[in-house]
């Protein structure tokens, strides 16, 4: 029994080690597609590409079957969550708070 346990705790953790490599994967995907987007709207075109995103959503939303439309609609929610947050950095200070980094959760830099 106590290899058993022993064997579930393990497969529990490589579990929890690969979803957070995940998170962090698709967090970086996130990260430098919104620096990407902040460089393109300086330069101009941020635009036309955001259409072209939004027209191909929409057309696999159409053409989809009702369980790949739900799909389509997390990644169209996800996608403008993302132009949301591009437009929040652009809007604010872009320097990051080290301080704020380092604090541990729930107490803040000044402690």
């Amino acid at each position: 029994m106590k290899n058993l346990i022993l064997s579930v705790i393990a497969k529990i953790s490589k579990m929890d080690a690969e979803a957070k490599q995940l998170a962090a994967k698709v967090e970086a995907q996130s990260l430098l597609i919104g620096a990407l987007l902040l460089t393109i709207g300086k330069n101009g075109g941020m635009n036309e590409m955001l259409e072209n995103v939004r027209k191909a959503i929409n057309a696999a939303l159409d053409a989809a079957d009702t369980p790949l439309k739900s799909d389509a609609e997390i990644l169209l929610n996800e996608f403008n969550n993302l132009l949301l947050l591009t437009q929040l950095l652009e809007t604010n200070d872009a320097d990051i708070d080290l301080d704020t980094l380092r604090s541990k959760p729930g107490e803040t830099a000044a402690e």
